[in-house]
Parts: structure tokens; C-alpha cells; sequence
């Protein structure tokens, strides 16, 4: 098996936002084999916020969140940055990533 291959494999996911307001589905894809050494070395040398956005950037493949011009947010810092788009979503992002991942693992291994 080539790695490459591996590393090219993606799952879609519903992350379901939730605030005061009430909840906002977010419909995303993400590459289920993106963690690897290098991204660990990367991810050790960023600061604060930017810890987030990196792992969003190379974890999450594409997604349906959009600007106010009803435009799809590139899933890239510079366009999350310019659209604002608040750390606690991109954190929960991340989390539902973790918890479907450990889901698939414990039945695969189950």
C-alpha cells in the first residue's frame, strides 16, 4: 500500500454548532489520515490561535460555511481570518473530528 493513497482519504461529517441562539449544522469533509509526523512537528511550533487554524487547515478538506456574500469560506487562514470566522466554531470543529475519529477506531477494533 502507498502511503500517498492512505494520506488521500477523506470522510464527510455534520458538525452541529450550538449557541445561545440555537444550533447551525455545518456540512464538512475531512482527511482522516492527516495526522502525521510532520503535522505534529508543525502543529508543536505554532502559537495560540494559530495552533487552531493550522489543524483546521490541513484536517478539514472542505466545507460549506459561508461569507455574507453567500460565498463558501476557502478553508485557508487567510479567508477564515478575513471572514471572521470565530475560534469556538473552528474548536468544535475539531472536537466532532476527534470523536468521530475514536468512534471509528473503536469499531474497527471493536
Amino acid at each position: 500500500m502507498r502511503v500517498s493513497e492512505l494520506t488521500k482519504e477523506t470522510k464527510k461529517l455534520e458538525v452541529v454548532y450550538k449557541t445561545t441562539s440555537g444550533t447551525f449544522p455545518v456540512m464538512l469533509e475531512y482527511r482522516t489520515q492527516a495526522v502525521t509526523l510532520g503535522f505534529l512537528k508543525e502543529l508543536e511550533q505554532a502559537q495560540g490561535a494559530n495552533k487552531i487554524v493550522y489543524q483546521v487547515t490541513q484536517v478539514v478538506k472542505s466545507w460549506d460555511l459561508q461569507d455574507d456574500q453567500d460565498a463558501v469560506i476557502p478553508v485557508t487562514e487567510e479567508a477564515i481570518t478575513a471572514a471572521n470566522v470565530p475560534v469556538y466554531l473552528l474548536s468544535s470543529i475539531l472536537q466532532a473530528i476527534a470523536q468521530d475519529r475514536l468512534i471509528g477506531d473503536e469499531a474497527k477494533n471493536g
